[in-house]
């Protein structure tokens, strides 16, 4: 997996203790799973105000640990395997915070058709 972070994403990273949190947070509708989403932060699955109102901070994680350009990433992605690329931003509304993208996109998983393709 190639880790593909802006600068400022690296900076946010270095300044918060040098790693990066990815999992996933699955969204439901109608009684089922609709959407897989990333969620990108510099601390752990319930550990801030921030990750603990999310369902998947409840959520059993296996984190696996990947070093990157200067800073290491613990990524939980469960039965979805791995993306070829991750990709890390700084949001900064309405606070700062990473964003993460499974190979450039919000949405996980690998049967997403490329943009050049829609």
């Amino acid at each position: 997996m190639e880790v593909i972070a802006s600068d400022a994403a690296k900076a946010f990273i270095s300044d918060n203790g040098g790693r990066a949190w990815v999992w996933i947070d699955p969204h439901v509708g109608w009684g089922q799973v609709s959407y897989l989403y990333l969620v990108g932060a510099v601390e752990p699955p319930g550990a801030s105000r921030a990750t603990k109102r999310m369902r998947s901070a409840k959520l059993a994680h296996r984190f696996t640990s990947y070093e990157a350009d200067g800073f290491e990433v613990l990524c939980s992605f469960g039965k979805y395997g791995v993306p070829r690329e991750l990709h890390l931003t700084l949001a900064r509304v309405p606070k700062r915070h990473l964003k993460a993208f499974w190979n450039g996109a919000v949405f996980v998983g690998d049967d997403l058709r490329p943009a050049e393709d829609a």
